[in-house]
């Protein structure tokens, strides 16, 4: 993705409350969104969608372990988070490549982490971190930003 479509990207997220993009080696697109539970609880949630043939590492791999999936959110007075980030059960087997055992996710995710609203309008800024291999790649580890609006 070039510059301007990521800067257009970002300008949409901005006035929104989800946010869609594509990894720049398009094996991998995100969808965040913003679910309201109550007036003063809500859910983002992260969706990857994985192209077959690819896995992405889960949350909790070892230290030693390749860059695993990490989420991390810009404070803002509008909204705290709640917990942690949570994930679906991963699979795991014995990385080849890495040399050691790994969970991961193939097809298709989604991760979510509550938060409570304090504010009626603000902005939620984040940033996923993620790395992707295939059974003969891996590719760098790769970040994803996002932005989601909280209205009232």
């Amino acid at each position: 993705m070039n510059r301007l479509a990521i800067l257009v990207m970002t300008v949409f997220m901005m006035f929104c409350g989800h946010a869609k993009g594509q990894t720049s080696t398009g094996q991998i697109t995100w969808e965040c969104t913003l679910k309201r539970k109550s007036p003063d609880e809500g859910e983002i949630l992260m969706k990857a969608r994985i192209a077959p043939g690819w896995h992405m590492y889960a949350l909790g791999n070892s230290p030693n372990s390749p860059i695993k999936t990490n989420f991390k959110f810009k404070p803002d007075s509008s909204y705290q988070l709640l917990g942690t980030v949570t994930q679906p059960t991963p699979l795991s087997k014995f990385e080849k490549l890495l040399g050691m055992p790994v969970t991961y996710f193939e097809n298709e995710v989604e991760f979510g982490q509550r938060i409570k609203l304090k504010g009626k309008n603000g902005t939620i800024r984040g940033t996923i971190q993620f790395m992707q291999c295939s059974d003969q790649v891996c590719v760098p580890p790769q970040d994803f930003g996002f932005a989601l609006k909280i209205f009232n």
